[in-house]
């Protein structure tokens, strides 16, 4: 068998042939056009993938997906036979309130549960181990794999999982944000190909936000600035647009024809943190005398902690004493419409779909198409369809490395394997290389440009999950490694390393097995191992690592 460091110096060989030669990754199957679009718009080309997009078209293939709805009734289907263990000891709080021992497989039910039912995790009066406080953002985290593998709506799922990191919540940051990150979620999912503007005020009024960034208690005099500074600097206008550096007042910042400034001061968060008091949870907290919030896990205005006297934002001009929410709203509106908002979002977008390093002139015609779509209720399909549509997403050749989470998605899609996880085992995985799904401590979300995975803990995880990935202790997936009638070994080993498109010269006579030899002639556990090292050993060929 190849040991480890051999796969360590295939993989860092690859790379490097791959960066430093990537014409050379014209001639690969994986730019043919199925294959490229697939890797980008999916969590990884298979056979029955490929067999579609040859079958239907690209363009019947991209509307299907598309028009799938945001809870296809497939993955539905499957997650609702999905188990996950959950484990504790017997416990008691600080108040003396106990809890029994637990060691118990249960369902994945609270995906689509009511957030009111999820009222009683954040009561600390009730006694509870943690882990069932936290165990809804657990749920969604066990689903994120199970989705990227088997959805048929992958470009939905693909898109999910950008706005996720787009508007990144840490569901493991308490129990308020754990509790509420399945609704969080849900929402995403709902608009991932619609609107901006309605997306973003989803997105300012969902809970787990709201508790996130700390806005659900921001109150006047002062207001907490952190959602306030990550609306302007991650999910509108970008650090891009962040003029601090250049203008030390409103006055001097150039606006447009609207008065509507090019950019943002510290002034301008300042401004927007008031703009947003008052927009907290209906999770019964207390308001002021005799005063309470509902009790209904969603949002609530709370009017009598919003700051309602005069602001500036980019320049424009807030009457005091308004509509309640009228600020906020108005904010949102503004950003929404902002030329650096499309043009920073549309950015990010090319760069997640297409290239590390999206050319201007692309980003400028993705934002004229945001900028005149800001009303349609699909909107952001618009914005997709028009990088798909354009001619650099076919000329382009796969460059961008996949990150540990589309690693591993793309290697039980294209081995045909069966996603079985019943402990969260590949969400520990995963934090091995860096990535934490749902669970990322910044508010930035995961990196998303080759330079940031290529250090030597983040690829030797990419060997661990190219090599162990089926194997029994890792507890994620299963396949069936059986041999064909009158197959060769050759012909075995090949059949599975072709599955992911990769090369496999060479690997039998370094595994010391004769590749004339009838491959149902190996014992069951030397097919696997036959098998399971062909599919190693293309995961990590430039073919595949890149996309």
């Amino acid at each position: 068998m190849l040991n480890r460091r051999q796969f360590h110096s295939f993989l860092f060989a690859s790379l490097a042939l791959a960066l430093a030669r990537p014409n050379s990754l014209f001639a690969s199957p994986a730019n043919t056009q199925a294959s490229l679009w697939l890797n980008r718009l999916t969590f990884g080309a298979n056979a029955a993938s490929l067999e579609e997009f040859s079958r239907m078209g690209p363009a019947a293939w991209l509307d299907r997906q598309l028009s799938f709805p945001a809870h296809e009734p497939q993955i539905m289907a499957r997650l609702a036979s999905a188990m996950l263990r959950i484990v504790y000891e017997a416990g008691v709080d600080e108040n003396g309130g106990q809890w029994t021992a637990t060691d118990e497989m249960r369902p994945l039910n609270t995906l689509y549960a009511d957030p009111a039912a999820q009222l009683h995790r954040i009561d600390w009066e009730q006694p509870m181990e943690y882990s069932e406080r936290s165990r809804p953002a657990a749920e969604v985290i066990a689903a994120a794999l199970t989705r990227a593998v088997h959805a048929p709506a992958q470009l939905r799922e693909v898109m999910t999982q950008f706005w996720h990191d787009h508007f990144n919540v840490n569901s493991q940051k308490d129990e308020f944000t754990a509790a509420f990150f399945p609704t969080y979620d849900a929402m995403i999912r709902e608009h991932a190909f619609g609107n901006f503007r309605v997306l973003l005020g989803e997105m300012a009024r969902s809970p787990a936000m709201l508790y996130y960034l700390n806005n659900a208690d921001s109150r006047a005099s002062p207001a907490n600035e952190n959602f306030g500074r990550e609306l302007l600097e991650l999910h509108t206008l970008g650090a891009e647009n962040y003029l601090n550096d250049r203008y030390s007042d409103w006055h001097s910042v150039p606006k447009d024809q609207n008065g509507v400034a090019q950019g943002y001061l510290d002034l301008d968060v300042y401004e927007v943190a008031r703009a947003f008091t008052g927009w907290s949870v209906g999770d019964g907290r207390y308001v002021d005398e005799g005063n309470s919030a509902p009790k209904t896990g969603t949002f609530h205005y709370i009017e009598a902690w919003h700051d309602p006297y005069q602001k500036r934002v980019l320049g424009i001009e807030f009457e005091p004493n308004r509509a309640p929410m009228a600020d906020g709203e108005q904010v949102l509106d503004i950003l929404a419409a902002h030329p650096g908002t499309a043009r920073f979002v549309c950015r990010k977008i090319a760069r997640r779909l297409l290239t590390d390093q999206p050319d201007d002139a692309l980003v400028e015609t993705l934002a004229s198409v945001f900028l005149q779509a800001k009303d349609a209720p699909d909107q952001i399909s618009q914005v997709i369809r028009a990088l798909v549509n354009h001619p650099s997403f076919d000329a382009t050749p796969a460059g961008k490395l996949r990150r540990p989470f589309e690693f591993l998605a793309a290697i039980y899609r294209a081995s045909g394997a069966e996603m079985i996880g019943r402990e969260n085992n590949e969400n520990y995985q995963l934090m091995r290389a860096g990535w934490r799904q749902h669970s990322y401590g910044a508010p930035t979300g995961h990196p998303d440009v080759l330079e940031k995975w290529t250090g030597a803990s983040s690829l030797n995880r990419l060997i661990d999950y190219a090599v162990f990935a089926h194997e029994e202790w890792f507890s994620v997936a299963k396949v069936d490694f059986s041999a064909n009638p009158g197959e060769t070994t050759q012909d075995f080993a090949d059949r599975y390393a072709q599955r992911l498109g990769g090369p496999i010269d060479g690997l039998l006579a370094a595994m010391g097995v004769d590749p004339a030899a009838p491959a149902q002639g190996l014992s069951p556990d030397e097919q696997k191992a036959v098998a399971s090292s062909a599919i190693a050993f293309a995961a990590l060929s430039p073919a595949f690592l890149l996309r």
